[in-house]
């Protein structure tokens, strides 16, 4: 179920929206386009070491900048973090130690892109979790899991024996990298011009601290070890590049480009309400996401999986049943039935039974969520899990607003939330569940980089967000 007539009736109150569409006022999404081959121009596509501004401490918990290059056109980040070696996982089980299911991703807090002294792109761990692993096919996955630490904990044991994450602790220092996927990593002509900026930009990582990290650790070893950013940078040669400039900066012009952020609201509920419950579900008011959202990310984990000294995980996911958007008092977005799998198998009581609105949502809109047809949905409950076992790609609900679900920075469709009366989200869970959980809400945001250029050729970038 959804709303089309509160959702167009908000986004046509939004200045950012109507700025968005007056870039392209001559046609729209449906209009048939001829489309031609891609011929390239001369250019030199570089890898490039960005280390820190300065070091990262053991413990962790700090805010790390890098300095970005000053020319390029910059097309992708990756973030990658090492860890010391940790204890040696001997077969009686003295010194265990492991990192958490995808430590290279949850050793971020927040990571940002600062220009001038403000932030115009943000991500958090739990959107960077989401957006990778519901876009990713099975094969893209398992290189994901490679890539951030997502692997089984393994067991312990000799030279040779010892297995997982008890490995990849015990075998030396271990490096783990992270995808940042921002704006300028969606396609080339959203590549950021390094070379039209007046100052050096930069990223900065909130990072958690090391505690946080270890699923267990019994000697006290693990500890993180150096940071680093790995940039791909497009060149162009020189003649390209002035032809480039003569294009897009003419002395009083201005030129814009598509893009976007993320923000993120938590709440926990203490008392779940299950599907098979009469009445309202949780209600959650999403009270800090504003803007153009063009997709909308729900997910729940159990509070007791992140404070385990034992077996500590930051993203074992709790499917949730039914969800649904509301504002204006009406209801935007709904969903009934999205549980993964059979509610309860050979129940002799009151049961949800198995329901298929959720498979339709995702093959809609195009998110493989990594499935592995192996998988028996309707009694495992899921369509093939990550690495470890942990965060389910499946259990994500996405609500998408966008005419494409594989993109980011594109202004096709949206939701204006910052036109809607108390925006709420109300969520059952599946039979059974009992404790206290956390409902995390992630909004993708469209937003307009624009460069105005003066007419003694001077380029003044500026952010315009709703």
């Amino acid at each position: 179920m959804s709303n089309p007539d509160l959702i167009l009736r908000s986004n046509d109150n939004s200045s950012l929206a109507v700025t968005l569409r007056a870039r392209n006022s001559k046609q729209n999404v449906f209009d048939y386009v001829n489309e031609g081959e891609s011929v390239g121009c001369s250019l030199a596509n570089t890898r490039q070491i960005i280390n820190p501004i300065s070091s990262i401490a053991a413990g962790g918990g700090q805010k790390i900048k890098f300095e970005l290059s000053n020319f390029g056109f910059l097309t992708d980040l990756y973030l990658q973090t090492t860890f010391t070696r940790g204890g040696t996982n001997v077969a009686d089980g003295s010194t265990e130690s492991a990192l958490v299911d995808h430590a290279g991703i949850h050793c971020i807090e927040r990571a940002r892109v600062v220009y001038n002294g403000n932030t115009i792109a943000e991500l958090t761990s739990d959107q960077i979790l989401c957006s990778l692993y519901t876009r990713a096919t099975n094969e893209e996955t398992a290189i994901l899991d490679a890539m951030t630490g997502g692997n089984i904990i393994g067991a312990n044991g000799g030279e040779g024996a010892v297995t997982g994450r008890k490995a990849m602790s015990t075998s030396g220092k271990q490096q783990l990298s992270c995808p940042l996927k921002f704006w300028f990593s969606e396609s080339l002509g959203r590549a950021w011009d390094l070379y039209s900026l007046s100052s050096r930009a930069y990223v900065e990582i909130d990072f958690r601290t090391s505690t946080e990290l270890k699923q267990i650790e019994e000697n006290g070893t693990l500890a993180y070890d150096s940071v680093r950013l790995v940039s791909y940078l497009s060149n162009l040669s020189n003649a390209e590049l002035q032809a480039y400039q003569s294009r897009n900066y003419s002395p009083n012009s201005v030129s814009s480009q598509i893009s976007f952020t993320t923000t993120q609201f938590d709440e926990v509920i203490a008392s779940p309400v299950v599907i098979t419950g009469t009445g309202a579900g949780n209600k959650v008011k999403l009270q800090s996401i504003s803007g153009l959202v063009r997709k909308l990310y729900l997910f729940a984990t159990l509070d007791s999986n992140k404070t385990s000294a034992t077996a500590r995980s930051l993203d074992t996911t709790i499917d949730i049943a039914s969800f649904k958007l509301m504002a204006n008092n009406q209801t935007i977005y709904e969903n009934e039935n999205c549980a993964v799998g059979i509610d309860v198998q050979h129940s002799t009581n009151t049961s949800n039974g198995y329901n298929t609105d959720h498979f339709v949502e995702l093959f809609h809109n195009r998110l493989p969520v990594g499935a592995n047809k192996l998988v028996d949905v309707a009694s495992t409950k899921d369509l093939g899990g990550t690495g470890g076992g942990a965060f389910n790609p499946s259990h994500v609900k996405v609500i998408n607003f966008g005419f494409n679900p594989q993109t980011t920075a594109d202004g096709d469709s949206f939701l204006s939330f910052s036109q809607l009366s108390v925006p709420e989200v109300e969520v059952k869970f599946a039979t059974g569940v009992t404790g206290s959980h956390t409902l995390h809400c992630i909004a993708e945001l469209v937003t307009l980089n624009t460069y105005n250029t003066s007419q003694s050729g001077q380029v003044n970038y500026k952010l315009i967000t709703e």
